[in-house]
């Protein structure tokens, strides 16, 4: 009896999330199709491998247990890599984007000195945004606990700029780094222990909600995977983006609440 009625409220409650899910799942085809295309032509890498980031923790904590996400995450990243060596074996890939992407990663991830290296066309960017890493490296040594000061970084540029490199450009284009300039050692270790309050809390909630509740959980775990990744090579605290990224941790507040009410 009450096993029989129980399937039978679970079979009704499938139905109906079935008749809101068939139109949902084609506006997010959609949206997921123009999110690819803006994201190629953005030709940002950062962005690019921030998605790749952001896409690899949607696949590796899908599954509720851990050690089908670690499966699902492997089996996922062959096929990627098949694919794309395949596309690139037969020639099948955009050359543009190709190049883009094997000029590597490592090129915006290292901390050489860039003074005395000659500047041409294809090293500009790199080396613009390495003369800046190294500004903000002589920030955070001589101001090593306080940092020269929240929002000072552009203001002290002129006394750490490199000589080729003299426009500020607002922040350093990588957030650690501009972290450590402006707010020092103590500043950095509190956003740190900030997100990783953010981190360790979506987690919890991915292990306790169900469906759909635990999509937009997931979500947002996506979200704040791709920013941490993505600031090491920029800072997308601009434009009004940290207005989107409170509504989002709203969001994950909201499902603590409710969550925390029904336990």
């Amino acid at each position: 009896g009450e096993r029989r009625e129980e399937r039978r409220e679970r079979r009704e409650e499938g139905r109906g999330w079935g008749l809101v899910w068939r139109p949902l799942s084609l506006v997010l085809a959609v949206v997921v199709v123009l999110t690819g295309v803006g994201l190629v032509a953005s030709w940002s890498r950062g962005a690019w491998l921030g998605a790749v980031a952001g896409t690899a923790v949607l696949v590796l904590f899908f599954p509720q247990k851990r050690w089908h996400g670690i499966g699902l995450a492997l089996i996922v990243g062959v096929a990627a890599v098949a694919v794309l060596g395949v596309g690139i074996y037969f020639n099948r890939l955009p050359t543009s984007i190709v190049e883009r992407v094997t000029s590597s990663f490592s090129d915006d991830l290292r901390f050489d000195d860039v003074r005395g290296i000659d500047i041409t066309n294809d090293n500009y960017a790199v080396l613009e945004r390495l003369a800046h890493w190294q500004a903000a490296l002589g920030m955070a040594r001589d101001h090593v606990w306080l940092g020269v000061g929240f929002g000072n970084y552009e203001a002290a540029y002129p006394d750490y700029r490199l000589i080729n490199w003299a426009d500020a450009l607002g922040h350093a284009h990588n957030y650690y780094l501009n972290l450590l300039a402006e707010v020092g050692v103590l500043g950095f270790l509190a956003y740190c222990l900030f997100w990783t309050a953010v981190f360790w809390q979506n987690i919890l909630l991915l292990q306790r909600l169900e469906w759909p509740e635990r999509g937009i959980a997931l979500g947002l775990l996506a979200v704040w995977t791709a920013l941490t990744v993505h600031h090491l090579v920029d800072k997308l605290y601009v434009n009004n983006i940290y207005v989107h990224l409170g509504v989002l941790l709203g969001l994950q507040q909201i499902l603590w609440g409710t969550e925390a009410s029904h336990s």
